[in-house]
């Protein structure tokens, strides 16, 4: 889970130094920094969805051996469970959407970067956020329809009538939804990395 909800890593630079071209792209830098110190609280989000992830591991070994009765409140401990995890990920959502808005405010410094190199490096490290802000929302939707079927799982084993034909059914459909955000969750690995160097370029010319 740390892979799916993991921050960026970006490490903070604030960049001082004699005045030059590079001074117009040093604002811009510092102000886009804001995003880094924005998400610096996904890790709490983080943390708190991998507690609940492990409640869910063991209520769900717990059903081995349950009696009709225990399935029925182990169904609604894992529903509860559910829900709390959709909760950490709306948390992680409403975290992106302000690091989204600091972003936005960094852009009104790109065009009083005089430099056209400069500016054109300044927009490429933006262009590169909107990727990566689309993939995220991207990452996020696919767990939610994760997250969905889970409950809904959760919630038929609470039933009278169930069948180990159609548990099985939904647990491989729901496995197809699990390669989904595999997948979801590499593109915004991988835009996260454009990102990162995108920032290691721009510290160089400032530093240099």
């Amino acid at each position: 889970m740390k892979k799916l909800l993991g921050s960026m890593l970006i490490f903070s630079v604030v960049l001082a130094g004699c005045s030059s071209d590079e001074d117009e792209l040093r604002d811009f830098y510092n102000a886009f920094q804001e995003t880094v110190e924005v998400e610096k609280e996904i890790g709490d989000v983080t943390a708190g969805f991998d507690e609940l992830e492990a409640e869910k591991a063991e209520l769900q070994e717990s059903l081995e051996t349950a009696s009709r009765e225990e399935l029925s409140e182990i169904s609604a401990d894992l529903v509860e469970n559910t829900d709390q995890r959709v909760a950490q990920l709306d948390e992680e959502v409403a975290i992106m959407a302000e690091s989204r808005n600091s972003m936005e405010a960094s852009e009104q410094y790109i065009s009083e970067i005089s430099n056209e190199s400069n500016q054109e490096q300044a927009q490429s490290l933006v262009d590169a956020m909107e990727e990566r802000y689309s993939a995220h929302g991207e990452m996020i939707g696919s767990y939610k329809t994760v997250l969905g079927s889970e409950r809904n799982i959760f919630e038929y084993l609470g039933e009278e009538d169930i069948s180990q034909d159609e548990v099985d059914e939904r647990l491989n459909n729901l496995n197809e939804e699990y390669q989904q955000v595999q997948e979801d969750a590499q593109t915004f690995s991988n835009q996260t990395e454009n990102v990162n160097e995108i920032k290691k370029e721009i510290e160089s010319r400032i530093e240099g």
